[in-house]
C-alpha cells in the first residue's frame, strides 16, 4: 500500500468556497508546480498575470538578484515593481487578496492567498467547459503587454 500522499488525488487542495458577499459558487486550488508560470492578481479587481518563466524580462528580473537572496518574496517583489498596472489602477501583487469574478469581493475563504488560484465554480463541472474557459481567461488574465517601459 502508497503512502497517503500517493492516494491523495486532490494535491493541490482543490475546494469549493462560496463569495461571502453574492455567494457565487467558486473553486480554489494551489498553483500546480507543473505550469511554467507565475500567476500574479490584481489588488483591486479580480484579473491576474501570467509571468512565463522563459519571459525575458522575467529572466532579466531573476538573473538582477544578489546571489545571496533568491527567495520567492524577493523575486516577487521585484516582478511586482517592474509589472504594468492593472487596467483598473490596481497593482498585479503575489499576495494580493483573491477576489470573487462575479462581484469582486475579496474572498474571505481564502487567508493566505499566495500560490492559490481562483476559477469559476463550473470549472469542476464534468460537462464540456472549453468554451467557458476561452472567454473567462480571455476576460481575467492577462498573457501580453506584462511589463511597464
Amino acid at each position: 500500500m502508497g503512502h497517503a500522499d500517493e492516494l491523495d488525488d486532490n494535491w493541490l487542495n482543490g475546494e469549493e468556497i462560496t463569495c461571502s458577499a453574492c455567494q457565487e459558487r467558486l473553486y480554489r486550488l494551489d498553483h500546480s508546480p507543473l505550469l511554467d508560470c507565475y500567476f500574479l492578481y490584481c489588488d483591486g479587481c479580480p484579473m491576474r498575470v501570467d509571468v512565463s518563466y522563459y519571459d525575458s524580462t522575467c529572466i532579466a528580473i531573476a538573473d538582477a538578484l544578489p546571489d545571496r537572496d533568491d527567495t520567492r518574496s524577493t523575486l516577487m517583489g521585484a516582478l511586482e515593481a517592474r509589472l504594468r498596472r492593472c487596467d483598473c489602477g490596481g497593482r498585479f501583487r503575489d499576495s494580493a487578496p483573491r477576489r470573487c469574478h462575479r462581484c469582486s469581493a475579496v474572498l474571505t475563504a481564502i487567508s493566505t492567498p499566495s500560490g492559490v488560484d481562483v476559477w469559476p465554480g463550473w470549472w469542476t463541472d464534468e460537462t464540456d467547459t472549453a468554451s467557458l474557459e476561452e472567454e473567462f481567461t480571455a476576460r481575467y488574465f492577462r498573457t501580453e503587454d506584462l511589463w511597464k517601459h
